[in-house]
């Protein structure tokens, strides 16, 4: 029997807040005005870009601590992301000509292209990166062993032998006594970029460059589904924080969102299949969007041969993707279990709650019940944004946002280049506050000089919720007001 699609035109959706909400309204061309405030920021983005490429890329990360690094990469982020967003927002009922596509794409690449041979950028997360790269281009299971293990002799000939030429980068991993932490997807990554450059940041680069220029072209597609103005993709390809970020301090998170927009695509056409591939392969590159998994299913009801091949693709893909990592788990030195259990940073109410359970319950505290709150709330959010019928392709990306976006936000650890997670869906349903995130997130970087036993708490109970404030605060005064004049 002939299934059906989901009907543009049904009245049976969710429910939204009205924040992330996308509405069409009459569009005219770009005026003379608008367009030379676009090309300011735009200018803008690429020669702050620039500077840090050239001005930090030589240096360590140990230089994170001095004022001078932590407050000139916080400016060189935030100012130039803030007016990227005014030129965007204050064109949102324009449309772009060919000449500002040109701009925007020439720009993003731009942008991008200062860091290849600029060094680390300040992170050490790339040196596991080539390391597992370079295990798996050998032929060998990067989960085996630690990268302590490699330097100290206590790992198989093999794996010495295959390390020994990048013992320079092994020696700056950061917890060199854990496993990796990434599923399968990463892995591969990781290999195909030491092939290109073997032991290289650039070798990443270009593969992870290339994620975010695939997302680009998925996110000016969707757009254009949407009746939405195309120059939006600008807050995607030449966001500042996520050029930084993902090319620039070459973080994986890159290849979360072309997969994602892939797997949402495919779903809106019923291609369970492909859309089960897509999303298995991003559980592959972080965990996390097994979290959409629900939101995509609905989406393909009541198509049942859809929804059949969406399961059966996703739980394939899934098991093949994450079983190495999974079994490692069960070892003493597991890095994703180091990471489920510890890790937190720049979230500051997880770290007032954590403080009030060590308080009440003694040395033992209550962040294992925290955890599994936020774990099942983040597991409740997925389940109620997929029980309504989905509407139309901007409904879908609104779930999605909202998904990807409490899960950054309910996340124990809020690094900014996770941010990366709900940044492209917020700026393809225009959620306002959440693009104003892009802005704020470099805060992060005041934790670097004030780590320590005397200042650490200043940023880690009050500072760290700096990146919150713009967001809470567009939000307040976008329900405070008439909110469809920031749409």
């Amino acid at each position: 029997m002939a299934s059906s699609r989901p009907s543009a035109d049904t009245n049976d959706t969710i429910d939204l807040p009205p924040m992330l909400g996308v509405g069409g309204r009459a569009r005219s061309r770009l005026s003379a005005k608008s367009t030379t405030a676009l090309y300011a920021a735009l200018t803008l983005v690429v020669v702050t870009q620039a500077m840090l490429a050239w001005g930090f890329g030589s240096l360590p990360g140990s230089q994170r601590s001095a004022w001078r690094v932590s407050v000139g990469v916080i400016t060189l982020l935030a100012v130039p992301a803030a007016a990227l967003i005014w030129a965007v927002w204050r064109t949102r009922s324009e449309t772009m000509t060919r000449a500002v596509t040109i701009v925007i794409v020439v720009a993003g690449v731009l942008m991008r292209l200062p860091y290849f041979g600029a060094g680390p950028m300040l992170e050490d997360d790339h040196f596991r990166y080539v390391l597992d790269g370079a295990m798996l281009a050998a032929g060998l299971n990067p989960y085996a062993f630690s990268p302590e293990s490699l330097l100290n002799g206590t790992a198989p000939d093999a794996y010495r032998i295959a390390a020994a030429a990048g013992r320079q980068a092994i020696e700056q991993i950061n917890f060199p006594d854990l496993r990796t932490i990434y599923p399968g997807t990463a892995q591969a990554l990781f290999a195909i970029a030491h092939v290109i450059k073997p032991w290289s940041v650039d070798g990443l680069r270009v593969v992870l460059m290339a994620c975010e220029a695939i997302t680009a072209l998925l996110a000016w597609r969707m757009l254009g589904q949407m009746a939405l103005p195309h120059h939006f993709v600008a807050l995607i390809w030449c966001n500042p924080l996520l050029a930084f970020s993902l090319t620039g301090q070459a973080h994986i998170d890159a290849a979360l969102t072309p997969l994602i927009l892939g797997a949402l695509v495919a779903a809106r056409r019923q291609a369970g299949v492909i859309a089960g591939i897509a999303l298995g392969l991003a559980v592959g590159v972080k965990l996390w969007p097994a979290l959409l998994a629900p939101l995509v299913l609905r989406c393909m009801s009541p198509d049942r041969r859809s929804m059949i091949g969406f399961v059966a693709a996703i739980g394939m893909t899934t098991i093949a993707v994450s079983a190495a990592l999974a079994l490692a788990a069960t070892a003493p030195s597991s890095g994703l279990v180091a990471y489920a259990k510890g890790w937190h940073i720049n979230n500051m109410p997880y770290e007032w709650i954590s403080y009030a359970g060590y308080v009440i319950a003694g040395g033992a505290g209550l962040e294992p019940a925290l955890r599994f709150v936020i774990a099942s709330t983040s597991a409740g959010i997925s389940i109620a944004l997929a029980i309504r019928p989905i509407r139309d392709t901007a409904d879908l990306v609104t779930r999605a946002a909202w998904i990807a976006a409490a899960t950054f936000y309910l996340s124990p650890s809020q690094f900014p280049w996770y941010a990366n997670w709900f940044l492209p869906l917020a700026a393809l349903s225009r959620s306002w506050p959440l693009i104003a995130a892009s802005a704020s997130l470099p805060a992060y970087f005041l934790f670097f000089p004030l780590a320590g036993p005397i200042w650490g708490d200043l940023f880690r109970f009050w500072l760290c919720g700096l990146h919150l404030l713009p967001v809470v605060v567009i939000a307040l005064a976008i329900r405070s007001n008439n909110w469809k004049s920031f749409g």
